[in-house]
């Protein structure tokens, strides 16, 4: 674990929060909504995470990479996942520049 990488584990489970409270005037409708349902184990096509303490100027940035490429920030993260995955695979295949530019960011081989 890298130093200050404790701030970003985050425990994994559900968590509710309260409904707002209702619009004042006349109520007349009534809206029910209903989950699907836990899925099973493994099969999840999506996950949700959060990020904290990410710092302002990476931030903004991202969104405007992502806005300015009419991208979901889903869609953004996993594109940047994905060149990094070819990066690295290219960085270990013997691309010495690459895998010291990647090395310089922390982003050296690992095994997951």
């Amino acid at each position: 674990m890298h130093e200050g990488e404790e701030d970003f584990l985050i425990e994994s489970r559900p968590f509710e929060v309260p409904l707002p409270p209702p619009v004042p005037g006349p109520h007349d409708r009534v809206m029910f909504i209903r989950g699907e349902g836990a899925p099973e184990a493994g099969t999840k096509e999506h996950e949700d995470i959060m990020l904290r303490r990410v710092p302002r100027e990476t931030a903004m940035r991202f969104r405007a990479a992502a806005g300015g490429r009419s991208m979901t920030h889903a869609q953004y993260l996993a594109a940047l996942v994905e060149l990094h995955r070819r990066a690295r695979e290219r960085a270990d295949g013997g691309d010495d520049e690459l895998r010291r530019e990647l090395d310089e960011l922390g982003l050296t081989s690992v095994t997951v």
